[in-house]
């Protein structure tokens, strides 16, 4: 049976994504004599290009998408604000300007997200249900190594159903030579045997993936086998174990003429880094100048409130476990020895009334702003802690193993972790690896639309939490 491959599916729904923008683009043009067909034809080139590219910046044309609606709602949005904003400005660059052109580019949009719409809840669902009724996509796979774990990753696999499950596995092979026997579970793959019997049954049917289920504590084992299944024209992928040998990124790469696991990297580097100081400039200014009347009236507030200092200013650390001072609205009577080391507590009495209620809205971190403008901050990050914050009897990065994690990126105003319940205090071993989770899940995942999702969700659903205090 002919195999499709993943690169072939996002190929047709790109090629159907472009195709539902031109049908679009032709309605628009026999509807409306405003535009030439050239004109149309450059502008309806320049949006499909800037959807299509969009989204192929950011990794979203992947076969697990095209089945879940949600994510195809999120591709179209993300993917069509640049394709307008590029349309508009080229739009007034090209046609001269008339008062009813933002309507009609606005007639323009709507016939094509109608036809991406149409695009990708019918004609790609019922492409891929058809793909996925036939197994076009479907690929056998097959297990060596030990016994245990390998029939442990099959049952895994198929209580997994994320990636639709796409590998059918049809055989299980153990590393050490044994004598083929048939499994008399039907719903697990038989054993056939060893290295040898496996590389028997390759030559006789289609083995399109095998997964090497040895400990990573034996690497010798597993470059053995890799050895071996060279001969065979398939795929061979090695199981991770988070408890042994687990980088959450790894590729390889060279030096010195050899070649090397590349087991992290640094977030945000060369363009990426400038696009982050980019978007932490613009918001941060942006944010500062809107927010600048709350500001005001809420540093008079605590002025009034209590004796003390309006800005509140504790060491905090901050990108590769540098200190720097941290400025917040004060929100607890003024205690000039405090170090930070006791975090807030519900019902704390240090807590002010003017305190409660900025804590309670965040109105308190508005001065975080001013960090980061300063540099030692970005809007959107791991939040920054106090360098001896305490959990239970233990220092948080004592308590936590991955916490030192975190200081590869700037701290941020807000956060993954900030949108997910950790707005509240931190005083449990629990709690605290949570947040760190979340963290390092944000910088292993950045992106500038992940952070514009954060800003929302902080607006939306960040500020709604009531657990701060």
């Amino acid at each position: 049976m002919t195999r499709w491959t993943h690169g072939l599916i996002n190929r047709l729904v790109i090629l159907c994504d472009v195709v539902m923008i031109a049908v679009a683009a032709v309605v628009f043009y026999l509807l409306c004599p405003r535009f030439s067909w050239s004109q149309i034809l450059v502008l309806a080139v320049l949006g499909g290009a800037s959807f299509v590219g969009t989204l192929s910046l950011g990794h979203a044309y992947r076969v697990e998408h095209y089945v879940r609606w949600t994510r195809a709602v999120r591709h179209l949005v993300i993917g069509g604000v640049p394709a307008v904003l590029a349309v508009t400005i080229v739009c007034y660059a090209l046609v001269p300007t008339r008062e009813d052109d933002i309507s009609l580019l606005a007639s323009w949009a709507g016939f094509t997200l109608v036809a991406l719409m149409f695009g990708r809840f019918v004609l790609v669902r019922v492409g891929m249900a058809w793909v996925m009724h036939r197994n076009l996509l479907r690929r056998d796979a097959v297990v060596i190594g030990d016994l245990d774990r390998a029939y442990e990753l099959v049952r895994r696999y198929s209580l997994a159903q994320e990636d639709g499950n796409l590998l059918d596995f049809v055989a299980v092979f153990e590393d050490e030579q044994g004598e083929p026997h048939e499994r008399t579970v039907p719903s697990l793959p038989p054993m056939l045997g060893g290295l040898r019997e496996l590389l028997e049954y390759a030559k006789r049917s289609p083995v399109d993936v095998v997964v090497i289920t040895k400990p990573w504590t034996d690497p010798a084992a597993i470059e053995r086998l890799a050895t071996e299944l060279r001969r065979v024209a398939t795929d061979v992928v090695v199981e991770l174990e988070p408890g042994i040998f687990g980088p959450s990124y790894a590729r390889l790469t060279n030096i010195a003429d050899r070649g090397a696991l590349q087991i992290q990297q640094r977030p945000l580097k060369g363009s990426l880094g400038i696009l982050k100081a980019i978007e932490d400039y613009v918001v941060a200014t942006a944010g500062l100048v809107l927010l600048s009347p709350v500001l005001i009236l809420s540093a008079l507030a605590v002025k009034l409130d209590s004796p003390g200092p309006v800005l509140f200013r504790q060491a905090r650390v901050g990108l590769n476990n540098r200190p720097f001072m941290v400025y917040k609205l004060r929100t607890m009577r003024y205690d000039p020895g405090d170090d930070g080391s006791v975090g807030a507590v519900k019902q704390d009495p240090r807590i002010t009334r003017v305190g409660a209620v900025l804590r309670s809205l965040s109105i308190d971190e508005i001065p975080q702003l001013l960090n980061v403008l300063k540099g030692d901050m970005s809007v959107v990050g791991p939040r920054p802690h106090v360098p001896n914050m305490r959990i239970t009897e233990d220092l948080r990065y004592e308590a936590v193993s991955d916490y030192v994690a975190r200081y590869r990126m700037k701290p941020g105003v807000t956060g993954w972790a900030q949108i997910n319940g950790m707005r509240g205090g931190i005083y449990t071993v629990e709690k605290a690896e949570r947040g760190v989770e979340l963290d390092l899940f944000y910088i292993e995942h950045w992106s500038i639309w992940f952070d514009i999702r954060i800003l929302l969700l902080t607006v939306t659903r960040g500020l709604s939490d009531n657990s701060a205090f």
